[in-house]
């Protein structure tokens, strides 16, 4: 029995890791169960009995993916506001808590670095509404104590205003997080972004300027 459930556990990590990889390659559409089970040496069966359906699998991948990365951005808000006394946080440290995680995980060795843009690219690109439990969980909900973190260290700025714009600032990060290359290219190699702390740095500063803006502080 024990060696049967090894075994199960085994198939069902392969296909999680096949299904990533080809997933952030060509997609969600593009990319069939026949594909993924053949990179995992699994059978149609093993997805259907871990995973359900194919949707089940991409929330699957999807989950296993982000929810690490917003448990610790959370965390990091966690920590900023036990040291903050119950005073509105600064906005850089909020947006600091906000990117961090992601964008440690995209500069760090290794390809799985570089399907965390791409996979959340297609999240947002090949919509479905099988999705929207995920978008639920793993966006609104952990996005929400961020907002709320924001409003309050922004007063002269409506709710609309402080969401309009975190989209922003989210979109400015994906942009320059999941194309690193495209800067350096465009620059003529002037800006290399190929350090975490001064992207961190930068992207930060940027943002925050723009939460000051017209009623921030």
């Amino acid at each position: 029995m024990q060696t049967l459930e090894v075994h199960s556990g085994r198939t069902k990590t392969a296909i999680l890791d096949a299904a990533e990889r080809l997933f952030a390659s060509t997609g969600f559409q593009a990319t069939s169960l026949r594909a993924i089970t053949a990179e995992a040496g699994a059978n149609l069966g093993a997805v259907n009995y871990h995973f359900t359906s194919k949707d089940g699998l991409i929330l699957a991948v999807l989950r296993r993916t982000f929810q690490p990365v917003n448990e610790r951005r959370l965390r990091l808000l966690d920590e900023l506001e036990a040291r903050s006394g119950g005073a509105p946080l600064p906005i850089e440290g909020i947006l600091e808590a906000q990117f961090r995680p992601p964008l440690e995980l995209v500069t760090q060795p290794g390809p799985s670095g570089w399907y965390f843009p791409r996979l959340l690219a297609f999240m947002f690109t090949e919509p479905g509404a099988y999705l929207k439990p995920l978008l639920q969980e793993e966006v609104a909900v952990k996005t929400r104590r961020f907002q709320t973190a924001l409003q309050r260290s922004c007063p002269g700025l409506t709710a609309a205003e402080v969401r309009w714009r975190m989209q922003f600032s989210t979109g400015a990060f994906i942009h320059t997080a999941g194309n690193p290359q495209l800067l350096t290219i465009t620059s003529d190699g002037l800006c290399v972004a190929g350090d975490t702390e001064e992207v961190l740095q930068r992207v930060v500063r940027f943002c925050s300027a723009g939460f000051r803006a017209d009623g921030g502080k």
